[in-house]
């Protein structure tokens, strides 16, 4: 099954590439036999494409060299398993795959979180103690909190980390999750994981802020639209319509200038570690 985000970044890439070589959709249609609506679905992201239709659009407009194999690669990668399908893992809820496909092929991610530590930067222990307390049983958890572990390759990979920026409810870091020290190690695990280039940890003070009515998580991509996951106690969605993105990006705007400094939310974070440190004392 295609990655949603894969399919979307190769649809952009192609309209990209369609774009600059001076041809029309219209008319690369019509060479390959399709309708202007078929060529237009691919564009769009809407219907995945083979390899062989990339390769003869790629020879229509112009395309060779490293640029030809670089986007027959992104269309080989479209059906190929992710970590996460091909391990002990398969069988994740629908939404959680395309959340893990999501984050892998982002630029950018701001998450918001009011009763819990983000997912991208919980401990083992602590997302065990999550799923404890939320009744998953055991063989479960482990294979859960293999694959929330798993995620977080992406803001510390080598190459082209994702930027990623969480707003935490203050409410999550006095919130017992576990033991005092599990709480201790999830804390200084924020402050570490806060120190790279590439991750900004903002708390948001107890009381009512803008972002009170519920998490969110904000994707950016480099050429795909943004996308924006919501998630409640029995639902979840993406939104893709540019109006909703539209309104959650200006949410994301007045969270943040709502949100203390990333310097005075480490300091905030050194407070709670040591707290915490005394309790399992």
């Amino acid at each position: 099954m295609a990655s949603g985000a894969r399919q979307r970044a190769l649809a952009a890439e192609i309209r990209d590439a369609r774009k600059k070589s001076g041809w029309e959709a219209q008319a690369v249609a019509q060479r390959l036999g399709w309708s202007k609506a078929t060529m237009s679905r691919v564009e769009s992201g809407a219907r995945a494409i083979t390899e062989a239709d990339l390769a003869a659009i790629l020879a229509i407009i112009g395309v060779t060299g490293t640029e030809r194999d670089r986007l027959l690669g992104m269309a080989h990668d479209l059906h190929q398993p992710g970590w996460w399908e091909s391990r002990a893992t398969a069988g994740l809820p629908a939404q959680l795959t395309a959340v893990l496909g999501f984050e892998r092929e982002a630029l950018r991610i701001t998450e918001l979180t009011l009763a819990l530590v983000p997912g991208l930067l919980q401990t083992a222990d602590y997302a065990r103690a999550v799923m404890s307390g939320g009744g998953v049983p055991a063989p479960e958890a482990d294979a859960r909190v293999a694959v929330r572990v798993g995620r977080q390759e992406v803001i510390t990979r080598r190459r082209a980390p994702v930027e990623l920026t969480a707003l935490i409810d203050e409410g999550a870091l006095l919130r017992p999750v576990g033991t005092p020290g599990v709480m201790a190690d999830q804390v200084h695990r924020l402050i570490s994981i806060g120190k790279r280039t590439n991750v900004t940890i903002q708390v948001l003070p107890f009381g009512v802020h803008p972002g009170i009515d519920g998490p969110f998580l904000f994707y950016e991509f480099a050429k795909a639209p943004s996308i924006v996951h919501v998630e409640h106690h029995s639902a979840s969605a993406f939104l893709d319509e540019p109006e909703d993105v539209s309104a959650y990006d200006a949410l994301r705007s007045t969270v943040l200038a709502a949100a203390l400094s990333a310097v005075e939310s480490a300091e905030l974070l050194a407070t709670y570690a040591r707290d915490w440190e005394g309790r399992g004392t």
